[in-house]
C-alpha cells in the first residue's frame, strides 16, 4: 500500500502541467485571435444585410414604366457607391459620424476599428487584418480590402414561377413589374497571414451572405402610379379622340352634359387621393422637417 502511495505522489501535480501546456495556456492565447476572428464574421454578415436592404430602396436602374417628365422620385445609388459606404458603417472606429457625405477620406490604416488589427510578424506592430487586393495597399480606396457582389434574380421555386406567369400575362396588357426582386449578396474579406505562433501561413477567409425578397412595386411618385396603374384599367382602350369627338357631340344635347370627355373619364387614374390640405413636401416645415 505504502509503495503504490509514494508511486503515485506527484501525479495530479504533472497532470495539470501538461493540461496548462497543452490546453490552457494555448486557448487563452488563441481566445483574443478567435474573438478578433468572430469580429469580422460578424461585421461581413451585417455589411451583406446592409447591401441587401440599400439595394431594395436605392435602385440601380430605372424601374418600368418611369415617365420623362418631372415629379419623378426614384432614390438611385451605383453598386460602387452603395459598396463603399460599407467600411464607413460597419468597419470604422468609434466615434466617427455616419453620413451621406464623407468631408475626410477613409484610411484603412487609421479609419478602421482596433479590433480588427493584428501582429503580422513576431514582435511586430498592431497592423489590419484585412488582406489588400493590391501588392501595395490602397488604404485611401474603400473597397481595396473587401469584396462586395449583389445581385437580383426572380425568386425560385414552383410558387414564384406560377407567379411569374401571371404577371407575364399582364404584361400583354402594358402593365409590368420588376421581377428580379429576389437579391442576393455577399461580402468577403480574405485575411493576412498573421503570426500566431506556431501556426503559420493560416491562408484565412470571412465571408457574409444574405438573401432578401423585395417588393417588385417601386413607385417613384404620383406620374408613375399613374402610369403603370391606368394600364390595368380595361376602359383605357376607350379614351382615344374618336370617342371623344363622340363625347363632345352628344354633350350638346340636354340630357348629355354628363357624357362630355372632361366629365365622363375613361380608364381615368388619379394617385393623389389625399385631399390637397393634406398633401405636404417632405422636408418643409411641419411635414418631416
Amino acid at each position: 500500500m505504502c509503495n503504490n502511495y509514494q508511486n503515485q505522489k506527484g501525479q495530479a501535480l504533472i497532470e495539470s502541467v501538461i493540461g496548462l501546456t497543452y490546453v490552457i495556456v494555448p486557448l487563452l492565447i488563441l481566445l483574443p485571435f478567435m474573438a478578433k476572428l468572430a469580429g469580422i464574421q460578424h461585421r461581413a454578415e451585417q455589411a451583406s444585410h446592409y447591401t441587401a436592404w440599400e439595394r431594395t430602396v436605392w435602385k440601380a436602374s430605372d424601374p418600368s414604366r418611369l415617365p420623362s417628365r418631372t415629379g419623378i422620385y426614384l432614390a438611385k445609388k451605383t453598386e460602387i457607391e452603395l459598396a463603399k459606404q460599407i467600411p464607413w458603417r460597419l468597419y470604422q472606429q468609434t466615434g466617427i459620424r455616419l453620413t451621406s457625405t464623407h468631408k475626410q477620406k477613409w484610411d484603412w490604416a487609421t479609419s478602421i476599428h482596433p479590433t480588427l488589427k493584428h501582429q503580422l510578424i513576431h514582435d511586430g506592430n498592431q497592423t489590419v487584418m484585412l488582406k489588400s487586393h493590391g501588392a501595395s495597399p490602397a488604404n485611401q480606396n474603400e473597397l481595396d480590402r473587401l469584396t462586395q457582389s449583389n445581385k437580383g434574380e426572380r425568386l425560385p421555386g414552383d410558387v414564384s414561377k406560377a407567379i411569374d406567369r401571371i404577371v407575364g400575362l399582364l404584361s400583354y396588357t402594358g402593365f409590368s413589374l420588376e421581377r428580379d426582386q429576389f437579391y442576393r449578396t455577399s461580402v468577403n474579406n480574405e485575411l493576412e497571414n498573421l503570426y500566431l505562433a506556431p501556426f503559420s501561413n493560416l491562408n484565412l477567409s470571412v465571408q457574409g451572405n444574405n438573401a432578401l425578397l423585395a417588393s417588385g412595386w417601386n413607385a417613384a411618385g404620383p406620374y408613375h402610379v399613374k402610369n403603370r396603374v391606368e394600364r390595368l384599367v380595361l376602359t383605357k382602350i376607350m379614351d382615344m379622340g374618336v370617342i371623344q369627338l363622340a363625347q363632345r357631340s352628344l354633350a350638346i344635347l340636354p340630357f348629355g352634359k354628363e357624357l362630355k370627355s372632361s366629365e365622363l373619364k375613361f380608364g381615368y387614374v388619379e394617385p393623389d387621393i389625399l385631399p390637397e390640405n393634406r398633401l405636404c413636401t417632405y422636408g418643409t416645415t411641419n411635414c418631416g422637417g
